[in-house]
């Protein structure tokens, strides 16, 4: 019975799905230049060769991308834009965290009409 009492007790470390916790460029962010690349970082390592980042812009048309690669941190992932014009932009991404989950999500972003292709 103190076992089981003692068990209760101690606190035990719950895994959490991978949570994008930072976004270049930003959820909703308004852009005056076009951007380069895509980067997403999450609350913990993410397998690269398990995920995926698709670019659309209004009308639902793909926008052509790079080669998903890992960032300078585990927990983030980067992706090259090769060509991109204006408009408002929905960045949709599914992701393997290391706890062996996949997270699907997305959020959108714009650039002014007059910003120019990188």
């Amino acid at each position: 019975m103190i076992m089981a009492l003692i068990a209760l007790a101690v606190p035990t470390s719950a895994r959490a799905h991978a949570t994008l916790v930072r976004s270049v460029p930003g959820s909703r962010s308004v852009l005056a230049q076009a951007p380069q690349s895509l980067d997403l970082c999450f609350n913990e390592a993410v397998e690269v060769k398990f995920s995926s980042v698709t670019l659309k812009d209004a009308k639902g048309t793909a926008v052509p991308l790079g080669k998903l690669q890992a960032g300078s941190d585990p927990k983030c992932i980067n992706v090259p834009i090769l060509t991109i014009g204006s408009g408002v932009f929905t960045v949709h991404f599914r992701v393997l965290s290391q706890d062996g989950h996949v997270v699907e999500y997305g959020y959108q972003f714009s650039i002014k009409t007059d910003a120019k292709s990188p």
